[in-house]
């Protein structure tokens, strides 16, 4: 989810992002959009290129966190079904509508079999964020909720207006983790994170090494190169606990996946061990029961982690390993 009060920067985002991926051409995961806005402004039809590499669902004239929810319900259940090798939606939401009641409807059946929130990202302006906070309640419920706050125009920004902004960001959402850049810079990161990482052993170091990838671009100012590590994860765990472990990780841990062998007590006393897929993007945790996959000669299950300074110590202190 996608999120930001009005002038933010959420649409040109999008539209950087669209076409950063219609670029790339083939080998990216087909991607859906949806854009709700009170008025008729829309992404650009022209952007999305790629022909069958996106699919855009535009609901004007509603807020999708009140007079839309059962519009939304069925958009999304509609753009899952028709796109069956879709592998994320982005939902673009209006600048007045508060994240956790658009969260509610993906939690609800018949949504909720079908997709989960990964993250709420939150497109927060340097420049206007303090004037903009008495305006709409929404401006702090935007930001105390995500878990990703993608702070823009703070190069047109005065100190004090950056500093305002930084510190109100703070207080809302304490745990978040806090980008600063350009809209082509925000784009690539979010590019990347809506990518899974691999978790097959020949993608991954050996056991105990951790990787920083060379190829992601890191400016002195802006910490927004990706590393990553990851370790084995052969226990059997309390599936409950366990995405409480992950939760408990600070914000730099952008993005974690894995495959564990788990118990879900809260499926009641008869709850079966069984395969599942484990994610974490920004602060949000949840899981899926997932088939066996095969991993050929290499079925041990595992969990990788990303983000800036991420330590396996950590990782291995939460999980074991």
């Amino acid at each position: 989810m996608l999120t930001g009060f009005l002038g933010a920067g959420k649409t040109t985002l999008v539209n950087r992002l669209l076409a950063r991926r219609a670029a790339a051409g083939q080998g990216q995961a087909k991607l859906g959009v949806i854009v709700n806005e009170l008025g008729e402004v829309g992404i650009d039809g022209a952007l999305l290129g790629g022909g069958d590499r996106a699919r855009q669902v535009e609901l004007p004239g509603g807020c999708v966190c009140c007079v839309l929810g059962e519009e939304l319900d069925r958009t999304l259940v509609d753009l899952v079904d028709q796109n069956p090798s879709m592998e994320a939606i982005l939902l673009e939401t209006t600048g007045a509508a508060e994240p956790v009641p658009i969260t509610w409807a993906v939690e609800r059946e018949p949504v909720a079999s079908k997709i989960r929130t990964a993250a709420i990202v939150t497109v927060v302006d340097a420049v206007n964020l303090v004037a903009s906070r008495p305006v709409s309640a929404a401006v702090d419920a935007q930001i105390a909720h995500a878990d990703v706050v993608l702070v823009t125009k703070a190069e047109l920004a005065t100190p004090a207006e950056l500093a305002g902004a930084l510190a109100a960001i703070a207080a809302l959402a304490p745990r978040a983790l806090v980008r600063r850049g350009s809209t082509d810079e925000h784009a690539a990161w979010l590019d990347e994170i809506l990518a899974d990482p691999p978790i097959a052993a020949p993608l991954a170091p050996p056991i105990g090494q951790e990787h920083v990838h060379t190829d992601a671009c890191r400016h002195p100012d802006i910490a927004h190169g990706i590393d990553s590590v990851w370790i084995p994860a052969p226990a059997t765990f309390d599936l409950e606990d366990l995405e409480d472990a992950l939760a408990s990780l600070p914000g730099n841990y952008v993005r974690i996946k894995g495959i564990i062998r788990a118990v879900d007590h809260r499926q009641g006393d008869d709850a079966a061990v069984g395969w599942f897929a484990i994610h974490r993007v920004g602060l949000r945790v949840s899981s899926e029961p997932i088939e066996l996959v095969d991993l050929g000669d290499h079925e041990q299950a595992r969990v990788v982690a990303l983000g800036p300074g991420v330590r396996r110590d950590e990782l291995v202190a939460q999980v074991g390993g």
